[in-house]
């Protein structure tokens, strides 16, 4: 035992001066210093990562349960971002579509009754509702006739003092099914002429409202059978030969003085006139049509003229000329 506490006292002993001072080890310079083993060479620099930037990049870089938790959030915010914007791209197409489907039904709606005031103007206010009603009912058979042959409808919008007009997506596949649609208009017109009949042959006061509103409705009707476009003619006749829409431009011609808005009717159908000019039926699908077809519609069409024709200038004399109906 004193062997070791000598031990251990000399070696507390080593380093120090006499005055009991811890002794500095003697200064080298760095060429006299060996080094071993020899420091490694210098690394490559090392470019640091930016600092992570947001509550999920920080849980990240701590790792972890949180770390991985947080790794996974930033993998779906990055495919949810473009997933979120094409959700809100839907979501305004969405928005667009509802105001377009309300602007259709404002503008139908809206024309409709602006033109139910301007014929009011002139003849009375149930005049006017009266009549543009059985616009509707003969515009309804074009889009009934159409929705027959599986061509969707659009808008209806209607002209004061004019008439309406019903869009669709597309026209037929041939001069049959476009006079198909054509000529069902007249036929729901007339059939609402003959219910215009009817009502004031039931009605106890026999009213000549009912007379005057028929008059006028089988009058526009023949009027509609006119051989040339946009009138529902000019879908008719070219199952005979596309040439027939310029005579009956010329005849529009002589009825501009009745009313002024023909001569907007007569340039419209310039854009038809000429093509169905230059076109050649016999080279084009379009214009196939049999003997049956031409013989069927050709008796349709002159037959259903013959009607409405005898039945306005019957009650045009039947009532001593038009005078505006009352109630």
């Amino acid at each position: 035992m004193p062997d070791i506490e000598q031990d251990t006292q000399s070696r507390l002993l080593a380093g120090r001066t006499a005055n009991g001072e811890p002794q500095e080890a003697p200064q080298q310079s760095p060429q006299q210093s060996p080094q071993y083993p020899p420091p490694p060479a210098e690394p490559p620099p090392y470019y640091a990562p930016p600092p992570a930037t947001g509550l999920l990049g920080r849980l990240k870089a701590k790792g972890g349960i949180l770390g991985a938790l947080a790794s996974i959030g930033l993998m779906l915010a990055k495919v949810g971002a473009p997933v979120l914007l094409l959700l809100s791209k839907l979501k305004f197409l969405l928005v667009a579509f509802k105001l377009l489907t309300v602007g259709k039904f404002l503008l139908g709606g809206g024309s409709m009754l602006v033109s139910m005031w301007v014929w009011g103007l002139v003849y009375g206010w149930k005049f006017g509702v009266g009549i543009v009603l059985l616009i509707f009912i003969h515009e309804c058979g074009h889009a009934f006739a159409a929705r027959l042959r599986g061509i969707p409808t659009g808008i209806m919008v209607f002209i004061p003092l004019m008439g309406a007009f019903v869009t669709t997506k597309r026209y037929g596949q041939n001069i049959v099914e476009d006079a198909f649609i054509g000529i069902m208009g007249p036929v729901f017109g007339t059939l609402a002429g003959l219910g215009c009949l009817l009502l004031y042959a039931i009605t106890p006061e026999h009213s000549p409202f009912w007379l005057g509103l028929a008059q006028v409705n089988f009058f526009m009707n023949l009027f509609n059978l006119a051989p040339t476009p946009p009138l529902d003619g000019g879908w008719i006749t070219p199952l005979f030969s596309p040439k027939l829409l310029a005579i009956g431009a010329v005849l529009l011609l002589f009825l501009i003085p009745l009313n002024p808005f023909i001569a907007v009717l007569a340039l419209m159908s310039l854009p038809r006139i000429i093509a169905g000019w230059k076109a050649k039926p016999e080279d084009s699908d379009y214009y196939h049509a049999t003997s049956a077809d031409r013989w069927k519609f050709g008796a349709a069409y002159l037959g259903l003229a013959a009607f409405l024709a005898l039945m306005g200038f019957g009650l045009h004399s039947f009532m001593g000329g038009f005078r505006p109906p009352v109630a």
